[in-house]
């Protein structure tokens, strides 16, 4: 009877572990939405502004991709390539391209990653000129970008990410002539993923 007690017991334990492992494992998970290595790509539009252009602004369509680490549920850093394409007044085309390194942190959120998250960072950034007979580039000035997004997740590992961003880079000219200016804010829909 003594024996047929304690191997029931083991083996009612043993048929348990492995529920009390998923659950656990679940768990860890949750705790950690947002931790892991982040991959994410962007589309979008804005309004683009270059000083060397006159005071009027020009429609862009906007491509982004960034790569990263999610240290905790609160904070993520990721390198950002941003480039932004339209065309000028005189019908030359132009992209303003820039690279930042960003801190990301959430403002309002659930565990399971859903949330109001905002970023920002400092990099460089640069322009080229397409005008139908040559391409030409400026040097590389300094830049500053952030973002303001909503974290919507499809999957534990993926989400849909709203984003209204603005970018603002130098253009740096020659010597005694003052550094002109790239600015763009928008909107874009960026899709997120989180490998944990």
């Amino acid at each position: 009877m003594t024996t047929t007690r304690v191997a029931s017991t083991a083996l009612s334990f043993l048929a348990t572990l492995p529920f009390a492992a998923r659950a656990a494992e679940e768990r860890a998970l949750d705790g950690q939405a947002r931790q892991g290595l982040l991959l994410s790509f962007g589309l979008g539009g804005g309004s683009l502004y270059l000083s060397n252009e006159g005071p009027t602004r020009l429609g862009a369509a906007d491509l982004d991709f960034r790569i990263g680490y999610g240290f905790s549920d609160r904070f993520q850093m990721f390198m950002d390539f941003n480039t932004d394409v339209g065309r000028t007044n005189a019908g030359n085309t132009i992209g303003s391209w820039t690279w930042t390194v960003r801190g990301q942190t959430v403002l309002v959120g659930d565990r399971a990653g859903n949330g109001l998250n905002v970023n920002f960072g400092a990099g460089l950034g640069g322009v080229t000129y397409d005008t139908g007979y040559a391409d030409r580039s400026s040097p590389t000035g300094f830049a500053l970008a952030g973002g303001l997004s909503y974290d919507a997740r499809l999957t534990p590992w993926c989400a849909i990410s709203p984003e209204f961003f603005v970018t603002w880079h130098q253009i740096p000219n020659v010597p005694g002539v003052a550094d002109d200016v790239s600015s763009i804010y928008g909107v874009r829909l960026n899709l997120l993923w989180y490998l944990h």
